[in-house]
């Protein structure tokens, strides 16, 4: 297994992406950071799993005031069906409605402020939580295999360490064609 620590580089700073709702960038320029808001989790039975999120965060010293954490992918943001893919599928935006009301951040964090984990795991855990297994545990460990499905949670996003803002953009099948030698438009 590789620990987090084997996922970072050597500069201790981390490029990371999130994709959030539109309104946080008034908390970015307002309040100069984006926290966790209990208020502004989608799905209400997620508290019970995102609470251990927290005291895990809080065991390695990145206190967040018992907040949720703020979720990220780690990575740049590519701009890429990759990345459009995988916030598609965090999110379900169906009309250009939903699209328009998120926003792709690019993110140079401090190293010691990200918590990385393995989003299958993390899945795993969570649905052992939800479905009311006795006392599920979850392994904080990355794989190697998981190099792609790793996750970082963040108590607090500094607006210094925003590198970019973009619309959150529908994945486009035709450019993933054109990206493995298919036909071009």
């Amino acid at each position: 297994m590789w620990t987090a620590l084997s996922l970072r580089g050597h500069n201790r700073a981390m490029h990371l992406w999130t994709v959030q709702h539109r309104a946080v960038l008034e908390s970015l320029e307002d309040a100069g950071e984006l926290l966790g808001d209990w208020d502004r989790i989608m799905v209400r039975n997620y508290r019970a799993c995102y609470q251990e999120m927290v005291a895990e965060m809080a065991r390695r010293g990145l206190v967040s005031g018992d907040r949720p954490p703020v979720w990220a992918w780690a990575g740049p943001d590519t701009r890429d069906n990759r990345v459009a893919l995988v916030a598609e599928a965090l999110l379900c935006p169906q009309t250009p409605e939903e699209y328009a009301r998120c926003v792709m951040l690019d993110l140079d964090m401090p190293d010691e402020v990200v918590l990385l984990s393995s989003y299958g795991r993390w899945n795993d855990f969570m649905e052992a939580v939800i479905l009311g297994e006795e006392s599920p545990v979850m392994d904080w460990s990355i794989g190697r295999e998981e190099l792609n499905g790793v996750q970082a949670c963040l108590p607090r996003v500094a607006a210094g360490w925003v590198l970019g803002v973009r619309p959150l953009e529908p994945f486009r099948p035709e450019e993933e064609e054109d990206e493995e030698g298919g036909i071009s438009s």
